[in-house]
Formats: C-alpha cells, sequence, structure tokens
C-alpha cells in the first residue's frame, strides 16, 4: 500500500513540503508572542475608564446598500466590496477634554474605520472603533471639527488646517479615551498613519 507522504512526495515537490511548514511554523511563533505582548501591555499599561456611556453615544442611521435594479455580477461585486455606511441621525457632542467639546453636525455620513474587509474579524468598522473612525472620518473629509464655545451657544472651527499626522494621532487619543483596547488601538493607529494617504 502506498502511504500518504509517498503521494505527496510524488505530486508535491519537497522544497514546497518544506517552505509550507516553515511558514506554518513562523505564523504560530508570530501568533504566540503576538499573544504575549497583548497579554503584557494590557497587563502593565494603565487603562483610563471609558468616558462614553450609552447617554452620549451618537444616533446614527443605516443608509441602504444600492443592490436593487442591479445586475447579477454587479450585486455580487457590492456584497463583497461595499460597506455598510451610516449617518449621523442628530447632531452629536463628544468632549475631547476638559473645556473642549467638539459638535459633528445631524446628516454626516462615514463607514465607521475605514478596514479592509478581510481583517473585520480583528478590528471591526462599527465595534470599539466606530467613535474614534467617526471623528477621524470627519477630520480628514473637513479638515477641521466643530468645537463649542465655553457659553456652549456657538461652534467655531477647531484644528482648521492641520496635516494628517495630527488627525491620526486624535484618532489614537479619543480610542484611548473611549475603548481603552491597547492593541486594537495601537493596529487601528498604524493602519490609517500608514494607509490613510489614500483617504487624505
Amino acid at each position: 500500500m502506498v502511504s500518504f507522504l509517498h503521494l505527496i512526495q510524488q505530486w508535491i515537490p519537497l522544497w514546497v513540503v518544506y517552505w509550507v511548514g516553515l511558514i506554518n511554523s513562523f505564523l504560530v511563533i508570530l501568533f504566540v508572542l503576538g499573544a504575549v505582548i497583548y497579554f503584557l501591555l494590557n497587563l502593565f499599561l494603565s487603562r483610563p475608564p471609558s468616558v462614553i456611556n450609552l447617554d452620549k453615544m451618537p444616533v446614527l442611521r443605516p443608509v441602504p446598500i444600492p443592490t436593487r435594479n442591479r445586475s447579477f455580477v454587479m450585486r455580487i461585486f457590492v456584497w463583497i466590496y461595499d460597506v455598510r455606511r451610516w449617518e449621523l441621525a442628530a447632531n452629536w457632542q463628544y468632549e475631547l477634554s476638559p473645556g473642549t467639546t467638539i459638535i459633528l453636525p445631524k446628516g454626516f455620513r462615514f463607514d465607521g474605520a475605514s478596514i479592509p474587509r478581510f481583517l473585520w474579524a480583528f478590528l471591526n468598522p462599527v465595534g470599539l472603533l466606530l467613535i474614534p473612525g467617526l471623528i477621524h472620518d470627519y477630520g480628514y473629509r473637513h479638515r477641521q471639527l466643530w468645537v463649542l464655545t465655553p457659553d456652549g451657544k456657538e461652534a467655531v472651527p477647531y484644528m482648521a488646517g492641520e496635516k494628517k499626522t495630527r488627525w491620526d494621532w486624535l484618532f489614537w487619543r479619543v480610542g484611548k479615551q473611549v475603548n481603552g483596547t491597547v492593541v486594537i488601538n495601537l493596529l487601528a493607529f498604524l493602519a490609517v498613519y500608514l494607509g490613510g494617504y489614500t483617504a487624505w
């Protein structure tokens, strides 16, 4: 009887088996190292309590994904590549720091944190990164935010004309304030810092 290993050696060159095994070993080691680093970061770095609760969450309305009256191929394309967009159903306020309350206007549309679909299992665009993504998307698109004056009666421009890196650091800061998850925020920050140039 021919062994399974003998069949593999007949059909697959030995160097392919070697490299597949090497890559798998590397991935396992990388995963274990990542888990250890994640554990240590969460153990030793302080996590501030979240500054947001249910009453302070934005009121969002899902925007329909356009599939009606499209060809079968286009519907498949939309299903694979389109992402759900969200619209602010009411003006939304968020306190960046004591005395600095920003306001985002009703009607603003965004897609959550702009994360490639294959990474959604790790970085959900409307999960922990919803609030930082909302503020970051508005800043990227309009190159400013609106901040309420101390009397709360007027909104004036805030961070107008700032460079891309300042918006990316704001994304990091808001992520720390809202969810306090160091590794997720670090990965998301690196993604927008390195890959955000297409949206900027």
